[in-house]
This record gives C-alpha cells, sequence and structure tokens, in this order.
C-alpha cells in the first residue's frame, strides 16, 4: 500500500514540475511567446498532492528540499543574476517556504549553480508550487539558463546527527546513483563510514536526502562548512579520502560538487 501511494505522489510531482517547465534541459534558441504587459496572469494552479492517506504520514514528517540545478547561459550569468533579482522577492513571499538559498560552484564546473527551496514538509512544497506567481517562475527558468533540472528531495533521519548550524556558507554536495538493486547495501556501508565522516571539527554539519519519485540523482548529501579551506581541510582527511575511494564501487554513479553561497535572497 506504502509503494502504491508514493508512485502516486511520483506522478503528482513529476507532473507538476513538467507544467512548470523546469525539464533537464532546455534549447535556449526556442522562441517563447510571452503574455501582453496588461494581459493578468490567469495560469491556474497546479495541484501535486494526491488525496492524503493514513499511509503517508512518514512524507508529512520529514523536512523537504526543491533543488534547482542551474548552467548560465554562455556569457549569460549577469542577466541570469539581474533576472533573479527581479524574481527574488516572488520566491521569498510565500509563508510555506522556510529559506532560499543560493550557491555558486566555486571549481566552475557544471552545474553552475545550485538553489534549495526548503520546506518543513511535502504538503508546504506543493502549496508553495501551485501558487500562480510561483509557477511562472519556474516556468520562465529553463529560458534563462542554458540547462536546468529540477529535483524534490525528502531528508533521511537516521544516519547523521552533526548539525551545528542549518546556514553555513560552504557546502560540499554529493550526487549520488544507488546500485541496481543495491540500495540497502548503500545504506549499510553509509551507517558504518557515516561516524568517521562526523567527526573532524572542519565539517558543522551532514545531512542527506532521498529523491522522493525515485529519479536521478537518487540521493543528495550535503555537507556544510565555515569556509572553502575548512572544505578542502576535510577532504584530504582520512575519512574522507577513504569514504571517496570507496564510493564509485557503492554507486552506479555520483559526482562531487563544492558550493560557495550567493547573497541573492534577502532573507537568506
Amino acid at each position: 500500500m506504502t509503494f502504491q501511494l508514493r508512485r502516486m505522489l511520483v506522478v503528482a510531482v513529476l507532473t507538476a514540475v513538467a507544467l512548470i517547465g523546469c525539464d533537464l534541459s532546455q534549447d535556449m534558441m526556442m522562441d517563447v511567446m510571452t503574455p501582453e504587459d496588461d494581459e493578468p496572469d490567469t495560469t491556474p494552479p497546479i495541484d501535486i498532492m494526491p488525496p492524503m492517506d493514513s499511509d503517508m504520514v512518514e512524507l508529512e514528517t520529514l523536512p523537504v528540499k526543491v533543488v534547482w540545478l542551474v548552467d548560465y547561459p554562455v556569457g549569460g550569468k549577469a542577466a541570469y543574476l539581474a533576472w533573479i533579482a527581479e524574481v527574488a522577492p516572488t520566491l521569498l513571499a510565500p509563508e510555506e517556504l522556510n529559506r532560499v538559498a543560493s550557491y555558486d560552484n566555486v571549481r566552475g564546473e557544471n552545474p553552475h549553480r545550485l538553489v534549495e527551496f526548503e520546506f518543513d514538509n511535502l504538503s508546504d512544497a506543493a502549496k508553495y508550487l501551485r501558487r500562480p506567481d510561483v509557477a511562472a517562475v519556474f516556468r520562465d527558468l529553463p529560458n534563462r539558463s542554458s540547462q536546468v533540472s529540477t529535483h524534490v528531495f525528502a531528508q533521511r533521519s537516521s544516519e547523521y546527527t552533526k548539525d551545528e548550524n542549518p546556514t553555513r556558507t560552504v557546502k560540499l554536495v554529493y550526487l549520488v546513483d544507488y546500485p541496481l538493486g543495491g540500495k540497502d547495501a548503500y545504506l549499510d556501508w553509509i551507517a558504518t563510514v557515516a561516524p568517521s565522516l562526523q567527526e573532524p571539527e572542519e565539517v558543522k554539519r551532514i545531512a542527506s536526502y532521498d529523491n522522493i519519485h525515485g529519479a536521478t540523482p537518487h540521493r543528495y548529501v550535503e555537507f556544510e562548512f565555515d569556509s572553502i579551506a575548512d572544505a578542502n581541510r576535510y577532504m584530504e582527511t582520512e575519512a574522507a579520502l577513504a569514504v571517496s575511494i570507496e564510493l564509485p564501487n557503492r554507486t552506479s554513479r555520483s559526482s562531487q560538487l563544492l558550493y560557495a553561497q550567493r547573497l541573492d535572497y534577502a532573507e537568506e
């Protein structure tokens, strides 16, 4: 029963993401039709939630992140950031949103930009995405970037306990795909290495998330630091090196991304 309900939720969320225009990639040369300035936005709200059931209570108790992974257009970073400055008040206004944070890739790699929208639960995230003004920004995002993907992650609660501060300015992110049929083995391995990963003083917070609709990346793990120097020192520790070496053997695909926070959103 739980599996079937989760499948229903998957379909609902994927439908919402598709409707608001955040596909994995978009052709930047596409002609975009825009309404006249004096025409009101009549886009109907998007309902991404199926009826609640007692078996879905667990999902409703987990913190949720909606994540953008964005590539700036070639030569168009300044224009993208100017657009963000215009739409930031719209994205920040809804009361169900806890926080928006944006980051630039320190190494200049793809994805260039990470944006996190944080909610108490999936219902709040759904309410946020149903707002017509917010949905309009999500729909416009592919027109402002060379490539973008949007993901919805629910936090895992039993792996990491180190959480000194949830708003550190540097974030080391791992995007992971579980091996085919090997998720349980991966999680068993993580349980054995989590204590050593939390021990170094440089890392201030670790949290892990699962993609609620099972799409790639299946897993999102964030390590937070006060500075890039701390992050670099952490990656050279024995525990972090050992995990980095073993990770390809435990996953079907993984990537390591280092981001530094931007101040694009006034309430960060």
